[in-house]
């Protein structure tokens, strides 16, 4: 399944990048306007962890934060590796959910709701923050073949899940112009929201 794929190769790559975010990094700003880095690394850490839960069969709802200094690479691997033998168990996709996951800022996954909507919604987020959160750290834009390919399932996600009246509820900011020559991450960025490639 290209979605679960996608999933597993984002949630794998996010725990990288949090191996690399010290105690003093957490007041960084990040390409997501209203959290800085360590609230961001703790909603991303906190969303695989409420994934994992639902398709576990938790009742819900479930918050999808940590505390920001439980945000680490290890809890992430852990969650993600969950989380994806959550979606590889059979029948996941086709089941409906009516467990809640509570993202922040008001933000709930729609209840009841459709295995594979939610895989699009989950992979939109992580996909999304995990550029988010390199480019908070100063890194270099994550560009190898697997990432790319993650990218373009992750914009068919995004196409999905931003149905019009959608976007500005679930947080993301109008589209912009991707470049002409733009790259699978590029465009996931600018239909997100996000300016599609890294200043400077």
């Amino acid at each position: 399944d290209p979605t679960v794929d996608a999933l597993e190769v984002v949630l794998a790559r996010l725990a990288d990048v949090l191996d690399r975010v010290g105690p003093q990094d957490r007041s960084r700003p990040t390409p997501c306007s209203d959290w800085a880095l360590g609230a961001l690394a703790g909603h991303v850490v906190g969303s695989t962890d409420a994934f994992a839960a639902v398709l576990a069969g938790d009742p819900g709802p479930v918050p999808a934060r940590v505390p920001e200094a439980e945000a680490t690479g290890s809890r992430q691997r852990d969650a993600a590796l969950r989380c994806v033998a959550g979606w590889r168990a059979p029948g996941a996709r086709e089941r409906t959910y009516v467990e809640v996951i509570e993202l922040d800022g008001g933000v709930r996954t729609p209840d009841p709701v459709d295995g594979a909507l939610l895989a699009d919604i989950q992979l939109l987020d992580a996909g999304v923050h995990l550029h988010d959160l390199t480019r908070a750290l100063g890194l270099p834009d994550l560009d190898d073949d697997a990432v790319q390919a993650a990218a373009r399932a992750g914009l068919a996600s995004a196409r999905r899940v931003l149905q019009p009246g959608i976007r500005g509820l679930a947080g993301f900011g109008a589209p912009h112009e991707p470049p002409a020559d733009a790259t699978d991450v590029e465009s996931l960025l600018a239909f997100a929201g996000r300016a599609p490639r890294a200043p400077g």
